[in-house]
């Protein structure tokens, strides 16, 4: 018993962090373009591609409705950029932008999975007859102190140098060189510089590390209840 225990809380801990950390994700990408108005007028956006801000929020809009899947293409995309409309992404920033949309959208589908197994992870604890308020205190609490000093350690790492680890995580999760793209023929690298990547982080890490609090203060609180 005490074997599958430990076994159910390690599957129930990585599957609430991965959870956590896909809607970490979702929320910085999605929750706020107020966000992106202010990335884009940090590194002067509007100037590299000689485009208005609007006409740039409307594009960045329909980039992300595209990257969440409540839009099917990405190339019919156009803005007036100098004077003139013209599609604002060439062939292989599209190419590109069809892979990150894989990711994004298969994020979503394997949160999905991951609820659907802690869930079986919580009614196998329960059918052993694990007391469930000490269970899951402990898979909240010492679960997430370990994925937070383990965060902790990877935002020193990255933010030591984070070209580095920038281009390790696109080697890792793409299969070709389409994410290299050039600033004399690509929009899409100059309104995402890698400033914006960095700044994403931040963001992304302070939301993340927000779920995680609340979760190892949620487990204080059934801990203390159910004494």
């Amino acid at each position: 018993m005490k074997i599958l225990r430990f076994f159910l809380g390690i599957v129930l801990s990585f599957s609430l962090i991965f959870i956590a950390l896909i809607s970490s994700v979702e929320i910085a990408a999605y929750s706020d373009f107020s966000f992106y108005e202010k990335e884009y007028n940090k590194y002067a956006v509007t100037s590299s591609v000689d485009i208005s801000m609007p006409e740039l929020m409307n594009v960045t809009k329909d980039m992300m409705a595209y990257l969440k899947g409540d839009r099917e293409k990405l190339s019919d995309i156009q803005a007036n950029i100098g004077g003139t409309y013209i599609p604002f992404f060439n062939e292989r920033e599209v190419l590109h932008m069809e892979d990150v949309r894989g990711l994004f959208i298969g994020a979503v589908y394997l949160r999905y999975i991951l609820v659907f197994i802690s869930i079986i992870c919580i009614i196998f604890a329960k059918i052993s007859r694990v007391r469930i308020s000490h269970f899951l205190s402990n898979v909240l609490i010492y679960g997430t102190l370990i994925t937070l000093a383990l965060t902790g350690i990877l935002v020193f790492l990255i933010a030591g140098d984070f070209e580095k680890y920038f281009i390790i995580f696109h080697h890792i999760f793409f299969n070709n060189d389409l994410w290299m793209l050039d600033p004399a023929t690509d929009n899409l690298i100059n309104i995402v510089p890698q400033g914006f990547f960095m700044d994403m982080s931040k963001r992304i890490v302070i939301i993340f590390s927000a779920f995680i609090l609340s979760m190892i203060g949620s487990g204080v609180v059934l801990k203390k209840i159910f004494k």
